[in-house]
């Protein structure tokens, strides 16, 4: 099973043209299911709905985050949510709120249960708080945790937990919720090492190269497990473009026996 997360930016840069290239470069991954942060939605754009079309997959969306904000050449009201494209039947999907901060505004958490070869999976979407500093770290450490225990809640199964997390797996405020979930995925050896966040464009580059976002596998035995990871979405068009200012994460999963 393959599943892919990308943080769509939005409807920043050269959205039109940003699109096509997201649509284009999904599409070419032939994923099972795409967790999208970040999706525009405002009257006659919709991130989720356009990439659905052009990868031929089901949408589920959950709005959230909603404010003004420029489109064009006027301000518009619109959401940038979290969405789960799927390919395969789910057989559940949900959301859950979780603890947010007035100074970065709502945050949510996305579920999407399918099934496959190894069996049930639920795959948990994210985007944890962008605020920095130390208050900054505690509350995205409780997001994760919250997410966590939200997806444990009911259920047994494999859970795969994905976005952006707005920090690297090192970061200790990560630590601290993933630790709560056994056995962990142990990504070391093989997660990407290029940094995920790569900004709007080629020259655009952010000061410091940062990877937050990943693709972490809690998973009992004889159910999945990780076969690769590896970054896609990460190279720009003619113009100098990149699809998204992160690139997106894939994941491989296989069977874990036989």
């Amino acid at each position: 099973m393959r599943v892919v997360t990308l943080n769509t930016w939005k409807n920043e840069g050269e959205y039109d043209r940003r699109l096509g290239l997201m649509g284009q470069g999904l599409a070419m991954l032939s994923p099972d299911v795409v967790c999208l942060q970040e999706c525009f939605a405002a009257e006659g754009s919709d991130t989720a709905e356009h990439l659905g079309r052009m990868t031929r997959m089901q949408v589920l969306a959950r709005p959230a985050r909603a404010k003004l904000r420029r489109h064009g050449q006027a301000e518009v009201a619109c959401t940038s949510g979290l969405a789960s494209l799927t390919r395969r039947p789910a057989a559940a999907e949900a959301a859950c709120a979780l603890t947010s901060h007035p100074a970065d505004g709502e945050r949510i958490a996305q579920r999407l249960d399918v099934a496959g070869e190894g069996g049930a999976l639920r795959i948990v979407n994210l985007h944890l708080t962008h605020l920095r500093g130390p208050e900054a770290a505690e509350l995205r450490g409780r997001q994760l945790g919250e997410a966590l225990d939200w997806a444990r809640r009911d259920w047994s199964g494999a859970i795969l937990a994905v976005g952006d997390f707005n920090a690297p797996l090192e970061a200790e405020e990560l630590a601290q919720a993933l630790r709560q979930c056994e056995p962990p995925d142990r990504p070391e050896a093989d997660h990407p090492r290029r940094a995920t966040l790569l900004g709007p464009s080629v020259g655009q580059a952010p000061a410091f190269a940062r990877t937050i976002d990943h693709a972490l596998l809690f998973a009992p035995k004889r159910s999945w497990r990780v076969r690769r990871r590896f970054l896609a979405l990460d190279r720009p068009d003619a113009q100098g473009w990149f699809p998204s200012d992160h690139a997106a994460v894939v994941v491989d999963l296989e069977p874990a026996y036989g």
